[in-house]
């Protein structure tokens, strides 16, 4: 449903289709921001779909407006000679009130189209069919949506370009870290077993998948920022994705880069375990992340995660779902109301269009030599800058049941991924017996909460916490602990 609802508004949203144009598909340059249970290729059709329409609807617009125009002057050019002035004249210009019937009756057409022509008969629960969503009009604009294709659904890289690396994934509800040493045997044991994240990944990826959840997804996936990609990383990851600076960043790396990545912990670009949770059609997806990073000496493992959401979809683009197949006359009626009401400013706009065209070509044509200089000199920022879903979605949840479900699936993901971690450290001979007895204070009140957590551990070989101030440092052995008040 979340496809669903956002091709119907990006055909009744003007903006919002426009935003997703110029911010998505017009930036040669940027990555996009995938988001989950989404198909980004299908809504961006119907969003050019909708800016064809509605600049079929805006040329006939500008001509009504050219002409009233010309109606004025001719009007008034009528009437100075016989009155000796140039002041307004009783009646109207000829032809003014037939072309704002004209006017009206084009914003009224392009309007039902839009509800009755597109959204009700194909973006219905009962007909949408992402197959069936409307061709590109230009070749090159098809071959554009088929490249995104190909990134949308297969890549394995997020390129971002603010501060929090998981765009596409919703607003960020909950942060949580701590340090565990690694290199401390426990009682039954004489020396701790050697282990690799990649076996800690795999073993946490099965048990996460072993859930059943209903619309789980789990992979890994590498967040960099796209103001590193020019020049802040190393050569061979930068040629891998940035194979061509004036082009969008590749975003699938082969597994063996994954691996490097995975046991370089302070690199700019970083695999994540990324779990999503789907429901309520797609409306709701709790995200999980969390990555584990061993420190240089292999003697304590950090462990760091986020919980995200993405909320329902704004309310006002669920009226697919409560549209006719044809309008009642109170509906039509109310369509003609606001198509009235409508008219003026859209003929005004219009009219400004027309001296604003040569504006905005020279401003397009500066952004894209901006851009292209940038590029030369390696200061671009590559990373997506908006997410299509985030944008779209409603502030707050619809119904109770969705609040409880987030926290339901979050906290049940973040407690398995935690069981999983002791036991594979466990299997591996590492004492954990402190970070057992600690277990059920991070259930209940630490770090699995519903994002006001704080856990601070104290006089501890753990520290943990959303925003935590205790900074563990360890040494080989267990010994030469050092803890740090900030």
């Amino acid at each position: 449903d979340a496809t669903r609802y956002l091709c119907a508004a990006v055909q009744l949203d003007h903006e919002l289709a426009k935003q997703a144009i110029e911010s998505v598909f017009d930036e040669p340059h940027r990555a996009v921001a995938s988001s989950p249970g989404v198909d980004l290729v299908c809504v961006l059709r119907y969003a050019l779909a909708a800016r064809s329409r509605q600049v079929t609807a805006k040329v006939l617009l500008t001509l009504i407006a050219i002409g009233l125009v010309a109606s004025f002057v001719y009007q008034l050019g009528r009437t100075a000679p016989a009155t000796g002035s140039y002041g307004p004249s009783l009646g109207l210009p000829p032809f003014t009130l037939p072309l704002l019937v004209l006017a009206w009756a084009v914003i009224l057409i392009e309007r039902l189209t839009a509800y009755y022509g597109v959204v009700r008969p194909r973006l219905s629960r009962s007909a949408f069919d992402p197959a069936q969503a409307p061709r590109a009009a230009r070749p090159q604009d098809e071959a554009r949506l088929g490249a995104l294709a190909g990134q949308d659904h297969h890549g394995n890289v997020t390129v971002f370009s603010g501060y929090e690396p998981f765009i596409g994934y919703g607003r960020l509800i909950d942060s949580w870290n701590f340090t565990i040493p690694v290199d401390r045997p426990s009682e039954q044991a004489d020396a701790v077993l050697p282990f690799s994240l990649a076996e800690l990944a795999t073993e946490v990826t099965g048990a996460v998948e072993a859930l059943g959840l209903p619309g789980v997804e789990i992979s890994e996936r590498v967040f960099v920022s796209g103001a590193d990609l020019a020049q802040g990383l190393n050569p061979t990851l930068r040629r891998l994705l940035l194979p061509r600076p004036d082009e969008r960043p590749q975003v699938s790396l082969p597994p063996a880069v994954l691996d490097q990545l995975r046991e370089d912990g302070s690199g700019r670009a970083r695999p994540y375990l990324v779990t999503t949770v789907s429901g309520w059609g797609s409306e709701v997806v709790i995200t999980t992340t969390v990555r584990f990073s061993l420190s240089p000496a292999k003697d304590a493992l950090f462990v760091e995660g986020a919980a995200l959401l993405l909320p329902p979809i704004d309310r006002r683009h669920h009226l697919v779902d409560h549209l006719l197949d044809r309008p009642t006359w109170r509906q039509l009626l109310a369509h003609a109301g606001r198509s009235l009401t409508a008219a003026p400013g859209q003929l005004v706009r219009c009219a400004f269009a027309v001296i604003a065209f040569p504006v905005n070509l020279l401003i397009n044509a500066d952004k894209r030599h901006e851009q292209l200089r940038q590029i030369a000199k390696s200061e671009f920022n590559y990373g997506a800058r908006m997410s299509i879903r985030q944008t779209a979605a409603e502030s707050k949840f619809h119904r109770y049941y969705q609040q409880i479900d987030r926290e339901m699936y979050a906290k049940i993901v973040e407690r398995r991924i935690l069981d999983t971690l002791i036991d594979f450290l466990e299997n591996h001979r590492v004492d954990v017996s402190e970070l057992r007895e600690r277990r059920s204070v991070i259930y209940n009140g630490g770090i699995f909460t519903s994002g006001n957590s704080r856990i601070n551990f104290v006089n501890s070989s753990v520290a943990a916490g959303a925003g935590s101030r205790i900074r563990t440092l360890i040494g080989r052995g267990g010994t030469d602990r050092q803890k740090e008040k900030q």
